[in-house]
C-alpha cells in the first residue's frame, strides 16, 4: 500500500511540474508566486585573497609539516656549536646552510613525520608503514653513500692539488702552460667532505626527531 501511494503520488508531482514548466509560466507550487532564479555573484579578488590566507593559515595544524619544520631548524642551527664542543671546529654560521655535522637533519625530519603519521593515523596504516621505509632509506644513505662520497671528496682535496702542480712543471717547451697550471693549482675549490653523517649522528637525528614528533603532536 505504500509503495503504490508512493508511486501515485510521485508520478502525479511529475506530471503536474511538467505542466507547470510547458504552460509557459513558471509557479511555486507552495507559495504561488512566480520563481525566482537568481544569478550567483562572481567572487571577487578579495575573497579569494582571504581563501588564500586562511588555506595558509591551515598548514599551522598540519602536525607532520611543523614536526618536520621544526627538526630541521633545531637540527641546523645546533650545528655551529655541535662542530666547537664536538670536533673542535671553529665556529661558522655557515654550518647552519650545510648538510652533515652533528645531528643528521634529514634523519630528523623523516623519523618525526614518521612519529606523526604513527600516532596521528595508527601504526596499521599503509601510509605509516610507507613513511618508515623512506626514513630507512635516508638514514641508510646518509651514513653509507654520502658518507662515502664525503671521504672520496677528502683524498681528492689532497690528491688533485699535487697533481695539478706536478703538470705545471716548468719547460722550456711550455712556459706559459706552466704558469696557467700553477695559478690552476692556486685556485683549487676543495669539494665538500662533510656531506654524510656517521652511525652516532644519525642516531642523534633520529632520537631527535623522535622526540619532536611527540610533542608536536601531544601539543597540537
Amino acid at each position: 500500500m505504500l509503495l503504490q501511494f508512493w508511486s501515485i503520488s510521485s508520478c502525479g508531482a511529475f506530471h503536474n511540474s511538467w505542466a507547470l514548466t510547458h504552460s509557459g509560466k513558471h509557479h511555486n507550487l507552495m507559495f504561488g508566486k512566480p520563481l525566482c532564479l537568481r544569478k550567483s555573484k562572481p567572487s571577487t579578488p578579495f575573497c579569494l585573497k582571504a581563501q588564500l590566507l586562511d588555506e595558509v593559515a591551515q598548514l599551522a595544524h598540519n602536525k607532520v609539516l611543523v614536526a618536520a619544520g621544526v627538526c630541521g631548524v633545531i637540527g641546523q642551527l645546533s650545528k655551529p656549536f655541535t662542530n666547537v664542543i664536538l670536533y673542535g671546529k671553529e665556529f661558522d654560521f655557515k654550518s647552519t646552510l650545510q648538510a652533515g655535522g652533528f645531528p643528521s637533519t634529514h634523519s630528523s625530519a623523516m623519523v618525526a613525520t614518521a612519529t606523526t603519521l604513527g600516532l596521528e593515523r595508527g601504526l596499521s596504516d599503509s601510509i605509516f608503514g610507507l613513511t618508515v621505509v623512506y626514513a630507512g632509506i635516508v638514514m641508510y644513505d646518509a651514513q653509507g653513500v654520502r658518507r662515502e662520497a664525503g671521504n672520496h671528496a677528502r683524498v681528492l682535496n689532497k690528491i688533485l692539488p699535487q697533481i695539478t702542480r706536478a703538470n705545471a712543471i716548468p719547460s722550456q717547451d711550455r712556459g706559459t702552460d706552466a704558469e696557467e697550471g700553477l695559478e690552476r693549482a692556486g685556485s683549487f675549490t676543495p669539494l665538500k667532505e662533510t656531506i654524510g653523517h656517521t652511525e652516532v649522528e644519525v642516531t642523534a637525528g633520529a632520537l631527535l626527531g623522535f622526540l619532536v614528533g611527540l610533542a608536536v603532536y601531544t601539543t597540537l
